[in-house]
């Protein structure tokens, strides 16, 4: 869905919200961050075997055995995506960097990846659009490192978008040569004493989630040679900002 005639939020200027960026390795392989990790990893297992306690008690209601069931379902997600997590940090960290940058092309990239969120975002009345024009410069990253973290920040705006809301995918030239790749929505939004913290390993503003999905997402960019901004207002919404570096061919 091009959404050419949509008006963006002013989230994406400079000059609006409180602003948040990284550049450089948010976080390293650490004995301070594999003890972090062992702890996150702990935490579901202590709710599905409360759950479990729970379930076993004869004057259970059918209301109260639905309630434990879906403790223990967001238990075992919520381990699953964070042992995923793990594992690609340490594989991004850890592993031999020799990967060569690629071109890339905005406008090829960006409609497949909003395409397959446009269901999920139909579901709950939520206009998903894009702008991204095809007179845009190749941009030097890792296509599969950039797509990843489209998905990741596609699927972070819709979690955290009422129904009926909005989520723009926007793309422009910079005078300074780079290009600009923009995931905003008019979300709940990020509070100002959290949004310094968005990047960090295992930081999370509510209970959802792992606490390292951004994490992640600024690890892929760092080895894209580029760099991720936030800004936001609360109650309004969120814009994230990718700088990439244009191929040079």
């Amino acid at each position: 869905m091009d959404a050419s005639t949509a008006r963006s939020p002013a989230l994406a200027s400079s000059n609006r919200g409180i602003t948040s960026t990284t550049r450089s390795s948010a976080s390293e392989v650490t004995p301070l961050f594999l003890k972090t990790a062992a702890q996150e990893l702990n935490n579901p297992i202590t709710t599905i075997k409360t759950a479990l306690t729970l379930l076993s008690s004869p004057k259970l209601k059918p209301e109260q055995r639905e309630r434990y069931l879906l403790m223990i379902s967001q238990a075992c997600d919520r381990q699953s995506h964070l042992i995923n997590n793990v594992f690609e940090l340490l594989a991004l960290q850890l592993g031999p960097q020799t990967t060569a940058l690629e071109k890339v092309q905005l406008s090829d990239l960006v409609p497949g990846v909003v395409s397959t969120y446009q269901p999920l975002a139909t579901a709950r009345n939520i206009l998903l659009a894009y702008t991204v024009s095809n007179q845009l410069p190749p941009v030097l990253a890792l296509e599969a490192h950039l797509k990843q973290v489209l998905i990741s920040l596609l699927s972070n705006s819709i979690q955290f978008t009422k129904n009926n809301g909005r989520i723009w995918v926007t793309a422009h030239h910079r005078r300074d040569g780079k290009v600009a790749l923009v995931i905003q929505d008019d979300g709940q939004g990020i509070v100002p004493s959290a949004l310094p913290q968005v990047f960090n390993s295992f930081y999370r503003s509510t209970s959802e989630g792992s606490g390292l999905g951004l994490t992640l997402v600024q690890q892929l960019l760092v080895h894209c040679g580029a760099s991720i901004s936030v800004s936001s207002i609360h109650g309004k919404g969120t814009a994230f900002t990718i700088l990439l570096g244009t191929y040079q061919g």
